[in-house]
C-alpha cells in the first residue's frame, strides 16, 4: 500500500515537473525569438529574423500554464473545480487555444509593416515554411540576401545535402 502511494506522489510530480519544463520552454522561446527580432529591427541590423512558430509557443505557453495550475489546484485541495471554477477555466482554456492560433498571425502582419516601414523586405531565398512554422527573414538590401543564400549553399555543399 506504501509503495502504491510513492509511485502516485512520484507520478504526480513527474507530471508537475514536465508541465512546468514545457511551459517554461513555450515562455523562453517565445521571449527568446521576440525580442532576437526586435533587438535586430530596432539596432539597425542587416537581418531581422521572425520566427512564427515561436509566436504559436506564446498561446500554447499559456494553455500549458492553465493545465499546470489547475492541476496542482485539484490536488492539494483534493477537490473538484466548483461548477463557477469550471465556467472560468473553460472561459480561460478557450481563449487561450483562440489566441494560440490569431496571436501569430496579428505579430506577424505587425512585424511585417514595422519592417516595411523601416526599410527591410522579405527575403524569399531563405525564408521557410513548414506546416504552420514559419520562418521570415528580412533584410535591408539584395546584397544581403544574396550573401546569405550564398552562404547556406555552401553550408549545405559541406554537409553533403
Amino acid at each position: 500500500m506504501e509503495n502504491a502511494d510513492n509511485a502516485s506522489i512520484m507520478t504526480k510530480a513527474a507530471s508537475f515537473l514536465f508541465f512546468v519544463i514545457l511551459t517554461i520552454a513555450s515562455f523562453w522561446w517565445f521571449i527568446a525569438s521576440s525580442y532576437g527580432t526586435f533587438h535586430s529591427l530596432f539596432y539597425g541590423d542587416d537581418v531581422v529574423y521572425f520566427s512564427k512558430g515561436a509566436m504559436y509557443s506564446f498561446g500554447s505557453g499559456i494553455v500549458l500554464l492553465l493545465l499546470t495550475l489547475l492541476g496542482v489546484y485539484q490536488n492539494v485541495k483534493k477537490i473538484d473545480l466548483s461548477k463557477y471554477q469550471t465556467k472560468w477555466a473553460t472561459r480561460a482554456f478557450i481563449l487561450a487555444t483562440v489566441a494560440m492560433f490569431v496571436f501569430p498571425i496579428v505579430a506577424h502582419l505587425s512585424v511585417d509593416k514595422l519592417t516595411a516601414k523601416n526599410g527591410y523586405f522579405k527575403c524569399k531565398e531563405m525564408s521557410y515554411q513548414w506546416l504552420l512554422y514559419e520562418k521570415i527573414v528580412y533584410v535591408n538590401s539584395q546584397a544581403v540576401c544574396t550573401s546569405l543564400a550564398k552562404n547556406r549553399e555552401i553550408t549545405r555543399s559541406l554537409n553533403g545535402r
